[in-house]
């Protein structure tokens, strides 16, 4: 008997059901397929491209926090709050984590966190824009590769590194060492304790410290507006200029290589001055003591005090050249 055109139309229909899996299926309840992840979408039914965070916490007030990942900004507020609020825009695929170190009905005294988000390719590119709120006499640790890092208002300890971008920091840290390998360093406050490294990166401290050593190696080192007892200043090839002022018997030790010394002091600064360049020239813009040349017309050396002397300056160049004094007089 030949089917009728309803019959065969019931038989194409269960036929084609066979090929596709039942809704059943697809919807994971029955057989082995499983519910594909779901991914936020727009307003128009796109996948999104981003997705915001929000994470907060009960904390004690000197927490430590440790965030890290491939960020592309990340600023860290101290405030006046025992709590961690996290908040941000991050890729929608990007994987954000947090740990903490206690349960959920506590004060807890650790946390860190990170983010990774990839590109299709499985390349790790920096994205995402976070902030984190902390105590602020929380201690931070906080690493990334190429990325741009600013910290305002935390008086506890800062440990922040990066290979390239920028790092900035605002306020007056118990501890703060900052380090970068491409990336620029900004310090504005008066941190007690500093320690700042670069390697092609320039360094600018707008501040004081009590014990203070920053290095370059081809960067351009610059340091004033503040009051220093202990600090130490080494660049290879980098331009080094000191204007800050110095605490009655602090030293002051700066080490070139190759790069340009310009030490901005007046002689209203109670010093002993010690220069000398094994191969370059010094200049006193105070016109004397003059200079003396070194033997066979190569380097120069200078040695002497003003205003009775305390502090202890002390500069060594092997080629560059050691310019002194502001030109503005005492």
């Amino acid at each position: 008997m030949t089917p009728s055109s309803p019959s065969r139309l019931l038989l194409a229909s269960l036929a084609l059901a066979a090929c596709l899996g039942s809704p059943l299926d697809a919807q994971g309840s029955r057989g082995s397929a499983k519910t594909p992840p779901v991914r936020p979408q727009s307003s128009s039914g796109e996948p999104a491209r981003w997705r915001r965070i929000e994470v907060r916490r009960l904390v004690t007030p000197t927490v430590s926090v440790r965030f890290s990942g491939s960020f592309a900004t990340l600023r860290i507020v101290g405030w006046a709050h025992d709590s961690v609020a996290i908040t941000g825009t991050v890729p929608a695929d990007a994987r954000f984590e947090t740990g903490w170190a206690g349960s959920e009905s506590e004060r807890v005294g650790g946390m860190k966190g990170y983010l990774e988000p990839a590109d299709p390719k499985g390349v790790t590119l920096p994205a995402g824009e976070i902030e984190i709120r902390v105590p602020e006499r929380a201690r931070v640790w906080s690493k990334a590769g190429s990325a741009s890092i600013d910290v305002s208002g935390v008086r506890g300890g800062l440990d922040l590194a990066i290979v390239g971008g920028s790092i900035r920091v605002a306020g007056s840290p118990s501890e703060l060492r900052v380090d970068a390998m491409d990336g620029t360093i900004e310090i504005v406050g008066t941190p007690q304790w500093l320690r700042a490294k670069s390697a092609s990166g320039d360094i600018v401290v707008r501040g004081g410290s009590e014990d203070a050593a920053i290095s370059t190696v081809s960067g351009a080192l610059r340091v004033g507006d503040g009051r220093f007892e202990r600090l130490r200043l080494e660049s290879v090839a980098g331009a080094v200029t000191f204007a800050g002022e110095l605490a009655r018997g602090a030293a002051l030790d700066i080490d070139s290589h190759g790069g340009d010394v310009e030490l901005l002091t007046t002689r209203k600064q109670g010093a002993d001055y010690e220069l000398s360049s094994i191969a370059g020239r010094i200049e006193n813009r105070w016109g004397t003591p003059a200079p003396v040349v070194g033997r066979e017309g190569r380097g120069m050396s200078l040695a002497f005090s003003t205003a009775g002397g305390g502090a202890r300056i002390t500069v060594r160049s092997f080629k560059g050249t050691i310019r002194l004094g502001s030109g503005k007089g005492p």
